[in-house]
Parts: structure tokens; sequence; C-alpha cells
């Protein structure tokens, strides 16, 4: 795997969460774990009425109790009602779960895992999991390794998963590439064309549309440089199980109110594994109060699809998507189907203490009015991370306490053109106190020629902020967060390119530390006029190489230009007046600890940050404000699961 992994994520930066599933190392005869496996919860029961369901020894006729269960969710959830508890026994339930149950605020309705035991919630086809030896055979006229299933399927086969470590499959949208030799780039595979060379993406699948067939190929990756990365485990796919995908969700939420999910694994949906809406029949009637705490979710499209919802709360989860580590951004967005790992529209949502990885896109939410995003692990995108959308008339996001690393375009926008709007008073993105670790890249692309030292899989990110289209961003609020890069931002745009893009919109960018390896951050302000509702100021940068160099101001030519002066008209002491050019002196930037030391000149060099701004560190910045996500003597950031 590339170098930042789960398992040295961070000293100064906890990822919390154990690391091994049912606390025995399985046999894995694919490809080592990307991340770690499920393990069982030790959550206990509550005291209410409590039914139970039994995958294998289960049947829909008994009682529902714990000497006699259930056997299938699906039935299951029908029979409860409000203050029920449905207790999910160890095992794997092969369905497509539909949930419209009503609890009260009072008394919500919990569907969980026993506690000690591993429930998995299953929407793939069965047989390739349980009875993989039987359902495959060679593709007569295949490439090496390609095999097909023994019977028809009308649908899934889209996607995948190796069993044993949950690795994704690619999924293949021709056969030209499932059974191609070429690993490498060429312009003809830009842009989803047909092309009769095609590119071998890695482990994957194809269902024929003809004959109804689902192909399968594991060969071996042979791109040089992929190292560690590459796929070298079993090619013969009757020798290890496989979950191939089924129904488009694995469980469908409609219209259901005050429900809580608790310490279950989705996994196996073509579409997404999680479905979050309205009542289908009812359509006035839309989800609300729902919580999902302790789950996981692979994706496929996406892991988790919400619309029409109110008040959802996402907490201690794990959703994780359809990235392999031989997979990059030109073979998801280029050769199959790329998207967001979480589509989100509706009401009032809470996204905490999780971890978001291995995905094309994190999280778009164009049509959600109010977000707290917080203490999350955001990981191994190769597009876009955050996307609020354009600029809106209301809502309120607030994005704080995350670790954001190896992602391409962290804050992104997109729409077609600028498109004037105004927004209330206090609206917009309060973007503070995260760690934006951006030291190591994303692998964008393979190479046109063999390179067998792996630089393409460290494409560094130039663009904090980006958008596609040039629509009119997002208002947004930025303060107190910690950006490193590890080159120079695109076109040398100050604060990593916060000091760009801002027509028609508010931004306000204060008391950040912004640190890259090589060179000295940019001081471009191109694009911004000083009529422009931006504000910058107190701001400290640094170049880990260059920055002991510099003897000059740093600073002077700037502000000596006429663009600094005409800033002061609207924000009397000038765009960035109070910046400096300073090592922040963190505690200890090998072992990623971005707390500041005694002795750091980020100490009390900040500006005041209006009182009705929110921080969640502010009683514990003494003084001054210090710069950056830590004030001194801050405790370390723990995210993930708590």
């Amino acid at each position: 795997m590339r170098a930042l992994c789960w398992r040295v994520l961070c000293v100064g930066l906890l990822v919390c969460g154990s690391a091994s599933a049912n606390n025995i190392e399985p046999l894995i005869r694919s490809h080592e774990p990307m991340r770690p496996l499920p393990t069982k919860s030790d959550r206990p029961l509550g005291t209410g009425p409590t039914y139970f369901v039994e995958p294998v020894n289960g049947m829909d006729r008994n009682d529902g109790t714990k000497p006699a269960p259930w056997k299938t969710i699906n039935h299951a959830v029908q029979q409860l009602k409000s203050g029920d508890t449905l207790c999910l026994r160890g095992g794997t339930y092969f369905e497509s779960v539909t949930v419209a149950a009503l609890g009260t605020a009072e008394k919500p309705i919990t569907i969980r895992a026993f506690p000690g035991e591993v429930a998995v919630l299953d929407a793939g086809l069965r047989e390739f999991l349980e009875a993989p030896t039987g359902v495959w055979e060679p593709a007569p006229g295949g490439a090496q390794d390609e095999f097909r299933s023994t019977r028809t399927y009308r649908s899934g086969g889209g996607f995948g998963n190796f069993a044993d470590s949950m690795i994704p499959f690619h999924r293949y949208m021709n056969f030209t590439d499932l059974r191609s030799a070429n690993e490498l780039y060429h312009v003809g595979l830009s842009d989803r064309q047909d092309d009769p060379v095609g590119i071998y993406c890695g482990p994957g699948t194809r269902r024929d549309p003809e004959t109804g067939r689902i192909h399968v190929r594991l060969s071996h990756t042979q791109l040089a440089g992929l190292g560690k990365d590459a796929y070298r485990g079993e090619t013969d796919p009757r020798k290890l199980p496989l979950v191939i995908s089924g129904h488009e969700y694995a469980l469908r939420i409609e219209g259901a109110r005050h429900l809580r999910i608790q310490d279950i694994v989705v996994r196996g949906a073509e579409r997404s594994a999680v479905l979050i809406d309205r009542d289908q029949e009812d359509i006035d009637h839309e989800a609300e109060d729902i919580e999902l705490d302790g789950v996981t979710l692979y994706g496929s499209g996406s892991a988790l699809r919400v619309s029409h919802t109110k008040r959802l709360r996402i907490v201690n989860s794990m959703l994780r998507g359809h990235s392999a580590p031989w997979h990059s951004r030109f073979t998801v967005k280029n050769r199959a189907g790329s998207g967001y790992l979480i589509v989100a529209e509706g009401k009032d949502f809470e996204i905490a203490h999780s971890e978001l990885t291995d995905h094309h896109d994190c999280i778009t939410f164009h049509g959600l009015d109010g977000l707290r995003f917080h203490h999350n692990l955001v990981d191994n995108f190769n597009d876009d991370g955050i996307e609020p959308g354009p600029k809106k008339a209301r809502g309120t996001t607030l994005v704080y306490q995350n670790l954001i690393t190896r992602t391409l375009n962290p804050f992104t926008a997109h729409g077609n053109k600028p498109i004037p709007i105004d927004a209330e008073p206090g609206s917009g993105m309060y973007v503070f106190r995260n760690v934006v670790d951006l030291r190591q890249g994303t692998y964008k692309g393979p190479p046109t020629e063999p390179d067998p030292s792996g630089k393409f899989l460290n494409e560094p990110t130039q663009l904090v902020c980006h958008d596609h289209g040039s629509p009119v961003h997002a208002v947004y609020y930025v303060y107190h967060n910690t950006f490193l890069l590890h080159q120079k931002a695109f076109r040398d745009y100050y604060a990593f390119c916060w000091g760009s893009q801002s027509r028609m919109t508010t931004r306000r960018v204060f008391n950040n530390i912004f640190v890259q390896v090589e060179g000295l951050p940019g001081l471009n302000f191109t694009g911004l006029k000083a009529d422009d509702d931006f504000q910058a100021d107190a701001n400290l940068l640094w170049g880990l190489k260059d920055g002991p160099t510099q003897t000059a101001d740093y600073f002077a030519k700037f502000r000596k230009s006429p663009l600094f002066e005409a800033s002061q008209k609207q924000y009397p002491p000038g765009w960035g007046a109070n910046d400096r050019l300073a090592d922040p002196q963190f505690t200890s930037l090998p072992a990623n600890d971005f707390r500041l030391s005694s002795g750091s000149p980020a100490i009390d060099a900040g500006i005041a940050i209006p009182a009705e701004w929110p921080d969640t560190l502010r009683e514990f910045d003494k003084g001054q404000p210090d710069l950056g996500a830590f004030p001194l003597g801050a405790e370390k950031l723990r995210v993930s699961r708590k």
C-alpha cells in the first residue's frame, strides 16, 4: 500500500478503532486489506422489548424470541413497534431490506447486531460467496484468467469485492478493457471512448447484457511501479469467495422515523449500500430522525444516498468506497463509473467520528440545509473531497476538527456558470480546526510509458479550493486550520487557492497555518478585485526547504502594490497585513504532531474571530488567538470512532 495507510496515520492526530475482525487474523488469498475489517461490537443490549433474527437456524413462523428467532430481516422489521429492538445474530443475511418503521422520539426503533457477533447484510449474489467452486467456468474465447458464471442473471454483477479483504473490483464498461493486456495510458482511452487496445484496470467484473453471464478476471496487474499496490493474489475465482453485487441497494429506509441502525455491516449492492428516502407511496412523508451508529458500509457507485430526509446522524461508522490500491483517478473516471461516496439532500445532518475513504469523490450536499461534519477521517479520494455546490441563499455547514489526507481537490464546487445570489447573514461554510495534510498525493493516472519508479502514484495536490465550470463559490469562513502541501499551489495562489475564485461571494481566511515542503506559499491574488467581499489576515506561511534561507521581507512587494492599497478600503488593515513567514514549530512534524511547541511564533499571533463564528476550542485559546488547528496546550485531535 502507499505510505499513508491506516497503521501509521498519526500521533498528533489519533485515528481510533481496532484493526482486526473477530480477533482472528483471517486467511487472505487476494490482497492485504486496505482498511481494518469489521469487528464485533460490545454494545450492551437495552432493556426494552427485544426480538431476534438468525440467518441459518431461524424461521419466519417463529415468534422472534431469542430461543425461536425469525430468519429474515424483511419479515422481522414488519413486526416492530415503537420502542422495539431487533437484534441480528451473527452471520450473513442475503437480502435487500426495506425499512419503513415508525418509532417515536421517546421510543425509537432499533435494528442492531447482537453483542459480540458480526452481522452482515449482503445484497449480493449468494452463490459466489458460499460456493465459488461450482459457479464459475473458463470463458470461451476470453482472456487469460477470464471466467464467466455458469448460469445467467438478469441484473447484478456490475460491482464486487474480494470477500476476504473487501478490496473492491473494477467495474468494467466493456470487454475490450476486461481482456486487455495493456495497462498504460494513451489518448484513445479518454472520456470513456471505445478503443481497440483498451486498458486492464485490475481484478473486476462485467455482466454481458446479451447473454446474462457475469464475467470476472482476476489477473495480476503488470504495471511497473505499482510495487506493493500491485495485485498478486489468487487468479482463479473458483478458489476464493467473492462478493458480487446483486440488488441495487442492500438497505432501503423509506419514510421511516425515529430509527436507529447499529453495528451492522452492509455490502453487495449494485448502486449504493444504503438508500434513505421518503415514503415511495406517500411522497409527503419524509424520513426523519435516522441514526446510523457503528455501521460499516461498503460502497459501489456510492455507499450512502440520502434525499427527502430530516435529522440524519451518522456516527462511529466506516464508509468504504470502490477504489482498490491499483485504481487511479483516470481508470475510475474514464473507464468505469465514478461517483460520490455520499450523496446527501435534506435538512439537519451530522456526520461525526467516522471514516470516509477510498473512492473517487467524497461527499456532495448541494441540496442539504444544515450539516455538521466533524472528527472524521477523509482519506484517499482521487478527485473531489467536500462538495457543497455553488453559493446558496441559506443553510449553514460546519466542517471542523477533521483530518483530510490524500485528496486531490479537498473543497470543490460544480456549476455551469456564475449565477448571482444573495445569501442570508450567517449562512455558509464554516471551516475550522481541521488538519488538511496533503503532503502525500494521489494516484491520478497510469503513465504513457513504463515507469518503475512509481512516481505516478503520488500526484501532488495543487488546489485546496477548486471548481468545475466556474460557478459562484459557497460563502466560506476559513479559520484556525493547518494546511500542508508538498509543492506550490496552482499558479502560486495565496493561501493554497483560498485567495482566488471569490467573485460574487463572501470569503474570510484568518488565523491559519500554511506549510509546504518545496518552495514558499504563494502571494498571488489574481482574479480578486479590491471590492470583492474577501478578507484574509493573520495567516502563517512557511516552506520547509526554502523558508530557512529566506532573508528578505517576503511580503514587501505585495504590501507596496496597488491591490494591497485598494484592499484597505474594504478591509482597513489590508489583505494579509498581519501575515508572517515563519516556522510554526510543530511539536513533531516527523510524527505528524501539528500541535504548537512552546516557542512557536504562531502563539498569540492571530486576530480576534467574531464571537458568532463557532469555535470548539475557543475556551482553550488563552490571550490573543493562536494560529492553526491547535491552540497551545490542546489535546491531540481524535478522529474516527470514539
